[in-house]
């Protein structure tokens, strides 16, 4: 099982614009991300949400945001990119403030899967966070913020109809996202992106850097004999119990039995109706989750159980081999 690398300026760029995506959605997107949905490599795991934390002032202010203390890079450059939009749609005559989608929940945070005390404890409660959203629709652990709170969405909305396209135009530079030439951004956001993030040439020329930076990362990685070993064992363990490892291979074996439960979460999801943007948990009887729930827990507990000892040697080498196994 291949674990999809998603390129770092698509997730950044698009999350801070996931409110206005949402309202251009119900006057004449069709709900399409402007990610070609090509793979590449990167450090970014964070699947949860592109919010880094507090910032200086609530969001959705008139100031420009600040990013927290202690922001890495690629967070300094979301708030850079949202004050950035803001500032080119109120001088093209827009209502807009700057604002980032808040943070996921935190079993989707970076770093959480490392300690070892912590994750089990969260996996004998909620399994791998497949089925626990629509068990526990309110539990602030496994339900990722909504962007109902984006001011510009409600901005949006309060347009005439005859203002909407125009609105399009100036934030993705066409009044349809949909038929933007190749999915890129236009309009304010992709001025914002190009004073962020470089031109379209700079930033193939650095994912192309970064996939390849990635793919020497998992090579390695995938090669070394101790990591080979562990992981092998670990896929052992967990077929004496009775769980089947669709992959052995050592950036892959920790998330096999996850992915299949979050497959099996996502094909039981019932869909909302077409057109509409779905919520951010799924639409699925709490009951029906719970029922399920109960077995995820049961494979989540034996599958860090069964991989304590690979994890305990294998993160250490993740941190120093970025993008290589790249959740996404």
């Amino acid at each position: 099982m291949m674990i999809r690398r998603v390129r770092p300026l698509t997730r950044l760029a698009l999350a801070v614009l996931a409110g206005a995506a949402l309202a251009t959605g119900c006057a004449s997107d069709s709900g399409k991300s402007s990610d070609s949905g090509a793979s590449q490599g990167g450090s970014q795991q964070n699947p949860g949400g592109a919010g880094g934390g507090t910032s200086d002032r609530p969001q959705g202010g008139d100031a420009p945001l600040a990013p927290p203390a202690g922001a890495s890079e690629s967070e300094k450059q979301q708030y850079e990119f949202a004050n950035a939009v803001a500032a080119c749609m109120k001088k093209a005559g827009f209502t807009y403030v700057a604002y980032i989608a808040p943070a996921g929940a935190p079993q989707f945070q970076d770093g959480f899967e490392r300690n070892y005390d912590a994750a089990r404890a969260f996996r004998v409660k909620y399994g791998f966070g497949a089925f626990a959203p629509a068990a526990y629709p309110g539990d602030p652990a496994v339900n990722v913020p909504t962007t109902s709170d984006d001011p510009n969405t409600a901005a949006f909305e309060a347009l005439p109809a005859d203002r909407k396209p125009a609105y399009n135009i100036a934030l993705f530079g066409n009044a349809e996202r949909a038929k933007m030439a190749g999915g890129q951004l236009g309009g304010c956001s992709g001025e914002a992106q190009k004073k962020v993030y470089g031109t379209q040439d700079e930033i193939k020329a650095r994912d192309e850097a970064a996939s390849e930076q990635a793919r020497i990362a998992r090579q390695n990685l995938n090669g070394d004999a101790e990591l080979v070993r562990l992981a092998q064992a670990y896929a052992t363990c967990l077929r004496s119990k009775g769980y089947p490892v669709t992959s052995t291979s050592v950036t892959e074996v920790r998330n096999a039995l996850r992915m299949e439960w979050f497959g099996k979460a996502a094909a039981m999801t019932p869909q909302p109706p077409e057109g509409r943007p779905g919520p951010s948990r799924p639409l699925m009887d709490p009951a029906v989750a719970r029922t399920q729930l109960t077995q995820e827990i049961k494979a989540a507990t034996a599958d860090i159980d069964c991989g304590k000892d690979f994890r305990a040697a294998y993160f250490p080498k993740l941190d120093k081999a970025p993008g290589a196994e790249g959740l996404g």
